[in-house]
């Protein structure tokens, strides 16, 4: 076998199914430990295009144009049988069957929401080797929900990149508190509006954003409007979620209502920020309530006020709550972990796949 392990990372949207975590960090580090990581996504979004390692392929998300696409992808990208599949994002799950049925190749898959326990997934017997789940919870909810084989399931928590951006301002007068996720009413971002028109109703001044994955911006600003905070509530496309989103942030809120693997939320307390969180599985494991920040019930305005009126009238406690979340979270999801983590388990699956026959 080759010293060279090759891999193609099957993505979704860049930019959006990855909270908009650049994938080259991660494949730079892999290649530094002899893995050479491709991407073959269905969008790049609003990544740099001229990185030759990714490759955008929308047509992988039409169960119709499959088949055409995997031929596409040999004759007019050149691309060569890499030694195995990793599948980072589920939109990506049908294309990683056809993928490996055509090319005969090992797969893992990783699976980073707790909304898979509810929809289920669809698997190779022959090709499919094993899964990465992003937090310990849900390795946990995995095995004693599903009754997946624990021997089956690796425990490899994503790696945060902090932007390089300058230092947030310290001299801003109005603090700005934000929040971000998906277009749906799990997100909580109804909660988060009505906490801030407690939070507004009490004198306090503040500024409020909403980094959103979805067409609703316009009903997000009806409603700020029907609760008379439209001034001081700004919506924006969840493609902001990057340097610029982080540094016009004072506190950061994930508000869901539901269990969440919360990436962003690692992202938010990796920048230092203070941040609020509800209690619900995979959030509550990532702050230390009143030490890394604050944890709230789920589906409470009154609660999130509370929480984010107790930062903004204590700031030094609030920034001291920030620097060990932060710490905390370099430390939890450290992208060169990650890298070598990845990267025997890459060897593992290429090593077994030459020595035998798949059953």
């Amino acid at each position: 076998m080759s010293d060279l392990t090759e891999v193609v990372f099957l993505a979704g949207r860049l930019g959006l199914d990855d909270d908009g975590q650049p994938m080259t960090v991660l494949m730079d580090r892999l290649e530094r430990r002899g893995v050479l990581a491709r991407v073959i996504c269905l969008s790049r979004g609003s990544s740099p295009g001229s990185d030759p390692r990714v490759l955008e392929f929308p047509a992988l998300g039409h169960r119709w144009l499959k088949t055409l696409s995997i031929r596409r992808l040999h004759l007019e990208a050149g691309l060569e049988h890499p030694c195995v599949l990793h599948v980072l994002h589920e939109p990506m799950a049908a294309a990683a069957l056809a993928l490996a049925d055509s090319w005969r190749l090992p797969y893992v898959q990783t699976v980073d929401d707790f909304g898979i326990l509810e929809r289920g997934f669809k698997l190779s017997r022959r090709w499919f080797r094993g899964l990465i789940a992003t937090s310990p919870e849900l390795a946990h909810e995995l095995v004693w929900a599903l009754g997946f084989p624990a021997e089956k399931i690796s425990m490899i928590a994503p790696g945060v990149s902090p932007s390089p951006a300058a230092p947030r301002s310290t001299d801003r007068k109005i603090p700005v508190i934000g929040t971000a996720g998906p277009s749906r009413e799990s997100s909580g971002f109804a909660v988060f509006l009505e906490a801030a028109r407690q939070v507004l109703g009490t004198g306090r001044d503040a500024e409020f954003l909403i980094a959103s994955q979805g067409k609703d911006a316009l009903d997000l600003r009806r409603h700020a409007q029907s609760l008379g905070i439209a001034d001081r509530v700004s919506v924006a496309d969840f493609a902001m979620i990057g340097p610029r989103f982080w540094t016009v942030l004072d506190i950061y809120c994930q508000p869901s209502l539901v269990p969440s693997t919360g990436h962003t939320l690692a992202l938010a307390l990796s920048e230092g920020l203070p941040t609020i969180a509800t209690r619900v599985k995979g959030l509550r494991g990532l702050i230390d309530h009143g030490s890394t920040g604050l944890v709230v019930p789920p589906g409470s305005p009154e609660s999130l006020a509370a929480a984010i009126i107790e930062l903004l009238d204590h700031p030094d406690q609030a920034t001291l709550m920030g620097s060990r979340g932060q710490e905390a979270t370099r430390a939890r999801f450290d992208v060169e972990i990650e890298a070598d983590l990845l990267a025997a388990l890459y060897r593992r699956h290429a090593t077994l796949s030459e020595t035998q026959a798949p059953q």
